[in-house]
């Protein structure tokens, strides 16, 4: 008798089932729909981003070869203006082109932040690594207190050099060598 009221319960239970997907069948197939379109715009979207790269690479290899190609220089520039930004910084700071790495600083990127520091290091300025350090994006920032403090050193300032280096946190991968130059630089006077 109970497995007679299991199996009636069972099949109440299908029926309650069907009744509910038939009501909402088209709730159902519509969200399929919706989830089968997301899926392939990511798929889609993905193997764009994978060829844009592709591409960018590709560019960038054939400028290393020969950075006269006009048509890789044009490529690498629609395709990826960040690497073509980062080529031109690697081209302008080889060559000493102050024009070029000046142009770049303007950018509010990872290329600008490495040509204001190239700047400021072609300079030998301390100030000019103030500048660099006080960036919205600090990339360079405690590579620039030392860099600042050794030229600082360099003019017998000690006392610029050691709060500089005095700044560099704990936890920089930089402050063994910031502690060393106080410590064998600075330390003298």
């Amino acid at each position: 008798m109970a497995h007679k009221e299991n199996d009636e319960a069972l099949l109440e239970l299908a029926f309650r089932i069907e009744r509910w997907f038939k009501r909402n069948r088209y709730w159902l197939i519509g969200a399929a729909v919706v989830i089968v379109v997301m899926i392939g715009a990511y798929a889609a979207d993905n193997y764009a981003e994978t060829q844009r790269r592709a591409a960018a690479n590709g560019a960038l290899l054939a400028l290393q070869a020969d950075p006269t190609n006009a048509e890789a220089k044009a490529l690498l520039q629609a395709k990826s203006p960040e690497l073509y930004d980062l080529y031109q910084l690697g081209i302008a700071a080889q060559n000493g082109d102050t024009a070029l790495l000046t142009e770049l600083a303007q950018k509010r990127s990872i290329a600008g932040d490495l040509a204001s520091y190239q700047l400021a290091a072609l300079g030998e300025e301390a100030g000019d690594f103030t500048r660099f350090a006080m960036r919205e994006t600090k990339i360079l920032k405690d590579f620039a207190a030392l860099e600042e403090a050794f030229l600082l050193l360099r003019k017998d300032d000690y006392a610029a050099a050691r709060a500089l280096l005095a700044g560099i946190e704990l936890s920089s991968e930089l402050k063994n060598s910031a502690t060393a130059l106080e410590h064998y630089g600075a330390g003298k006077k």
